[in-house]
């Protein structure tokens, strides 16, 4: 089980290699202020090549802080909720599809 996990994680961050932010500082991508601070980084993640791997990752991972994949904590929420209200929608319209 463990060498699956093992494999699964560098699987995972295999898009790392590839990030556009590999070897910035860190610190662009986790500003002190509000979200409007976070152009910078927004800037970077926007010429990414991987940043909808780094998206997901941050999201799949519950990333709480930063700006992941051009979406800072607070945009993540967001999409996660959006994610969540959708996929209820679609059980209930195949749960009605169902029971007719």
């Amino acid at each position: 089980m463990a060498a699956h996990q093992d494999s699964l994680a560098a699987d995972m961050l295999e898009w790392q290699r590839h990030a556009a932010c590999r070897g910035l500082e860190a610190e662009i991508f986790y500003p002190t202020e509000d979200d409007e601070t976070a152009f910078e980084a927004k800037a970077v993640c926007a010429a990414c090549a991987v940043s909808g791997d780094c998206l997901e990752y941050a999201i799949a991972v519950r990333e709480k802080e930063g700006v992941w994949g051009g979406q800072t904590a607070a945009e993540r929420v967001r999409i996660i909720r959006r994610r969540r209200r959708a996929a209820a929608r679609a059980r209930n319209a195949q749960a009605a599809a169902a029971s007719n």
